[in-house]
């Protein structure tokens, strides 16, 4: 009897450790993260200008959370990444109080630190790449933008994120930037909690 019960414990704490181990994997997948289009409320002046602001496009109403998540790169923003059969997502997370404005390079690559293979922006959802934006106070204390790159194959578990150099203006260092032997794990924790994230959208004003 005692080495029934001594098997069936041991059976136990085996089926418990593995369904912890399992709990513990990442799915193969993620869902795409959130996004909502922002209203353009100035387009881009036909003389524009680096270094006239009044030139540049003005939006309203991005996708704005209350806190970031992901890890804090290039001393300026948060980062994620999605990994989904069709393409690689990353959201960039700003903090974002006042009227600010942006400028994403169409060169930014995701680059497998193992093979040197080079996943170039498809596209930045929403917004223009190479030109300055702006984007006005907003009701979250974070804006997050989502650039969508090509998928990333299973295999790839560490990555460098790039930035080429990019036009300088005051208040805008435009020098090339890189951050190497970034997790694609830890790149990716908790993105399903992100994606449940409510935008924080201005709906209509009724009297």
């Amino acid at each position: 009897m005692t080495n029934l019960l001594t098997r069936l414990a041991l059976a136990a704490a085996t089926a418990a450790m593995m369904c912890a181990c399992a709990a513990s994997r990442q799915a193969a997948y993620d869902p795409r993260p959130d996004n909502i289009e922002p209203k353009l409320t100035q387009p881009q002046a036909e003389n524009y200008n680096i270094d006239d602001t009044k030139t540049f496009a003005r939006y309203s109403y991005p996708y704005s959370v209350t806190r970031p998540a992901g890890l804090r790169l290039f001393h300026s923003a948060y980062y994620q990444l999605y990994r989904t059969k069709d393409a690689t997502y990353v959201t960039a997370t700003y903090a974002h109080n006042d009227r600010k404005f942006y400028y994403f390079n169409s060169g930014c690559t995701i680059i497998d630190s193992d093979t040197g293979d080079q996943y170039m922006l498809r596209r930045l959802e929403y917004f223009p790449t190479d030109t300055f934006f702006w984007i006005d106070a907003i009701d979250g204390n974070f804006v997050r933008f989502v650039l969508v790159f090509p998928p990333l194959p299973d295999n790839v578990e560490t990555v460098d994120f790039f930035m080429p150099s990019s036009p300088e203006r005051r208040y805008f260092n435009g020098e090339a930037m890189s951050e190497r032997g970034l997790s694609v794990k830890k790149l990716r924790k908790d993105v399903d909690k992100t994606y449940r994230q409510t935008p924080l959208k201005r709906g209509r004003i009724i009297y």
